[in-house]
């Protein structure tokens, strides 16, 4: 899944925040502040969708919103939370809900772990 990755902590993938980096400009605001402030405001309303969906046996609603966190994450870093994401946009694509209860917690599991640890990053960007 996320194998080969380097990770700082274990939820973030270090190598996706330097590509962000480069992309600085002299005195423009940090990037990564940036990106990832946008990520902790907007992720739980994305998460809180996927819960609800799998709770709700709603397949089209998991598909959507999964999607939308596989996007994002991965643009912050958090690798294996984008693949959780993958996998739960594809059974919900498929139709087939069988272990989505699970995935989902490993989901929010996982989304715990990335925001603590984006939070960090985004402290010491500042």
């Amino acid at each position: 899944m996320t194998e080969g990755y380097e990770v700082f902590g274990n939820a973030l993938d270090r190598s996706v925040l330097a590509s962000l980096r480069e992309l600085q400009d002299d005195g423009d605001p940090d990037i990564v502040a940036e990106v990832g402030g946008l990520f902790l405001e907007h992720s739980p309303q994305k998460i809180a969708a996927i819960l609800k969906a799998v709770e709700n046996g709603d397949a089209k609603g998991l598909q959507t919103a999964a999607h939308s966190l596989k996007s994002s994450s991965a643009y912050v870093g958090a690798m294996r939370l984008s693949e959780l994401s993958r996998e739960l946009e594809m059974m919900g694509r498929s139709q087939v809900m069988d272990g989505a209860e699970e995935k989902a917690e490993r989901l929010n599991r996982e989304y715990k772990q990335v925001m603590m640890e984006l939070d960090a990053e985004i402290q010491r960007s500042n």
